[in-house]
């Protein structure tokens, strides 16, 4: 009995398809999720009301934190940051994995920091790599010329919204403000605030994993009856061609 062989283009088919599961797996924005029922409001992560302050000039930045006032921006030119921090920050720490001949340790980092600016290969490769499970903080400009950060699940780009989600003025962790040193060399932009729009503890790392394994396989399968059934319609009018020849 001879053994099957397949072509190189074939294996190359094969290989590709694998690469873009891979990406779809840990790339996919699958924020909008846990959004579904995030309603109107002024709570954190909410799509913003009448109630909520849009946020304009940077005296109201120090303001706003004191008097706790639901704020939000515009999504027009936001310059992103090079900090990335992970969505789910208890996952944050060493790993250990033990089977029966090996143990493995792997370290998540909570941030992820890069050289400012960002170039285009690098931001692709973060994207590719980090997306997944890590979100960017971004630089709002304000009417005065000022900027703010910002930071909120990066799925929100996609929306056609103007308007990003309700969110409150927080003193900024040691890491952002590192980043935000450096950058309020290029930018006017306070290191010491940040507008905090996610909804923190909403995502659970194995809960998110699952999803994208599962939008995953749902794509798979939704290929694989396309091409079956491509295969069929081609089969079928080859048989009526021949019928009619």
């Amino acid at each position: 009995m001879k053994s099957k062989k397949y072509s190189p283009f074939f294996i190359f088919k094969i290989i590709c398809a694998l690469i873009l599961t891979f990406y779809l797996m840990m790339g996919v924005p699958t924020g909008w999720i846990y959004d579904l029922g995030v309603g109107v409001g002024n709570k954190q992560g909410q799509i913003p009301d009448q109630s909520v302050a849009m946020l304009q000039f940077q005296d109201d930045v120090e303001n706003f934190y004191f008097k706790k006032t639901p704020t939000t921006v515009f999504k027009e030119g936001l310059i992103q940051s090079p900090l990335f921090r992970l969505r789910d920050p208890e996952y944050a720490g060493e790993h250990t994995h033990v089977n029966r001949h090996t143990k493995r340790s792997v370290v998540v980092s909570e941030y992820i920091f890069t050289p400012y600016p960002i170039s285009l290969i690098r931001g692709l490769l973060l994207k590719f790599f980090a997306s997944g499970i890590y979100n960017s903080y971004y630089l709002a400009p304000l009417k005065d010329g000022a900027y703010v950060c910002i930071y909120f699940d990066d799925y929100l780009m996609l929306s056609s919204n103007n308007k990003l989600h309700t969110g409150y003025i927080r003193y900024a962790t040691t890491k952002e403000k590192t980043m935000l040193h450096q950058m309020a060399k290029v930018y006017n932009v306070n290191p010491v605030y940040v507008l905090d729009m996610y909804r923190h503890g909403k995502v659970n790392y194995i809960l998110d994993f699952v999803i994208r394994a599962g939008i995953c396989i749902f794509l798979l399968i939704v290929g694989l009856t396309i091409i079956g059934y491509m295969k069929k319609y081609k089969q079928k009018a080859n048989q009526n061609r021949y019928f009619t020849e």
